[in-house]
């Protein structure tokens, strides 16, 4: 027995041959004997990739001053295929079962028939033990394989896992782009050196462009480097642009106040928040599900808000929207200068607060006519004209707002003769 190896002799007793041979079969594939103890020797078929050329004796030799069989070296991403069989004339071969103990490579397998297949899907150095034994007839056997218990042996294999040439992004959903907006989405390769791509441009991997037309586009990417090569399969979906239309915020310290902000485009439903250290004016909040922003204003003043959109795709957009908040309309308060029958007559009411434009009126009833002669320019506030009978007048003024806010206040005009 060599070092390293393990057996369990079962009924009789025998000796590593460490002879093999080499055939090659009609499909290139490469089959060789490999020596096992007691019930067999074990040979491997391997695939030409993996092998016919690479390996030209055995694919499985023993590392130089060690006893480990190193196989062929797999490649993430591509097939690997590596079948153990029974040396014929020994044991009860070609009735044997294989198992496993200890990690293949990620993604293979072996089959009880010995088969080592599989896509490998991690880079790395595998070491594993395999276990070949007789299948007696009380198992399924042939009746002249007999042995109690039957003969089994084993032997230790590694197998080295490079990384192959792989598209990193292997989400078969893209990040989702905006009609007449541009787009690029960057691919990128493990394994490659300077690849080449179809479809996306040139060799950088680079998908760009501004797309036209909505819909969701399915596409392949491939990518080539020497012989070898990655596809995958992605879904873009193309949305129209995701839009807020234009907002009004003004609004007056202690009136209510309502704004609601409408998007358009992209897809499904929106969610709203507020840019980064933004904030709205003290005393308004606003939804997340509808965008409203809402509540009574408690301090005067000018801001703007940048207002965020986002849909269930997520993509999102932005709006900078400036706030005024007006302090309380009020109208300003000043004794009227004395008018004279037949000398013309102008001034002006003044008012602070509030949203313009502003309306001025003359409130009815009495007090509150104005003096034959005079008029108020609803517009302006002016109060002009000539006074044609003296006495003294008492004016209730008001003026409105944009908002709607009033105010009002009670002045006295004295026409002398």
């Amino acid at each position: 027995m060599f070092f390293g190896e393990r057996y369990h002799p079962a009924v009789q007793t025998a000796v590593w041959n460490p002879g093999y041979h080499l055939k090659r079969s009609p499909m290139r594939f490469t089959r060789i004997l490999l020596p096992f103890l007691l019930a067999a020797a074990v040979a491997a078929v391997v695939v030409p990739s993996a092998s016919a050329l690479a390996y030209p004796d055995q694919p499985c030799p023993v590392e130089t001053g060690g006893v480990i069989k190193i196989c062929p070296t797999g490649e993430t991403g591509k097939p690997y295929s590596l079948q153990l069989i029974g040396r014929e004339g020994t044991g009860c071969v070609p009735y044997v079962t294989f198992t496993a103990t200890g990690a293949l490579p990620t993604g293979l397998s072996l089959s009880s028939s010995g088969l080592i297949s599989g896509t490998p899907t991690q880079p790395g150095n595998w070491v594993f033990w395999v276990s070949m034994r007789d299948i007696p007839a009380s198992e399924g056997g042939p009746s002249w394989c007999n042995e109690n218990p039957p003969n089994s042996t084993e032997r230790q294999f590694s197998i080295a896992v490079t990384q192959g040439l792989q598209i990193v992004q292997r989400q078969s959903t893209l990040s989702p782009a905006q009609a007449n907006s541009a787009y690029s989405m960057q691919f990128s390769v493990n394994g490659g050196t300077s690849p080449t791509w179809a479809i996306s441009s040139g060799s950088s991997g680079l998908l760009s462009g501004t797309p036209t037309a909505t819909g969701n586009f399915t596409f392949q990417i491939k990518a080539t480097d020497g012989g070898r090569s990655d596809s995958q399969t992605y879904t873009l979906a193309v949305v129209p642009k995701l839009q807020i239309g234009p907002v009004t915020a003004v609004g007056e310290v202690g009136l209510a106040f309502e704004a609601a902000p409408q998007a358009t485009g992209g897809s499904g439903t929106y969610a709203w928040s507020l840019g980064a250290g933004a904030a709205l004016p003290e005393g308004l909040t606003m939804d997340p599900a509808t965008g409203a922003i809402s509540g009574k204003p408690t301090v005067p003043g000018k801001t703007s808000v940048k207002l965020v959109v986002t849909d269930t795709l997520g993509l999102s957009t932005t709006l900078d929207v400036p706030f005024t908040v007006a302090a309380h309309l009020l109208i300003t308060k000043k004794p009227l200068p004395p008018a004279k029958v037949g000398k013309k007559y102008r001034i002006f009411f003044r008012a602070s607060g509030g949203v313009v434009p502003r309306t001025w009126i003359m409130l009815g009833g009495r007090p509150g006519l104005l003096p034959a002669g005079l008029k108020l320019n609803a517009r302006t506030g002016q109060l002009s004209g000539t006074p044609r009978k003296a006495g003294t007048y008492r004016l209730r003024i008001q003026v409105a707002d944009k908002l709607g806010t009033h105010s009002a206040a009670g002045f006295v005009l004295k026409v002398g003769a």
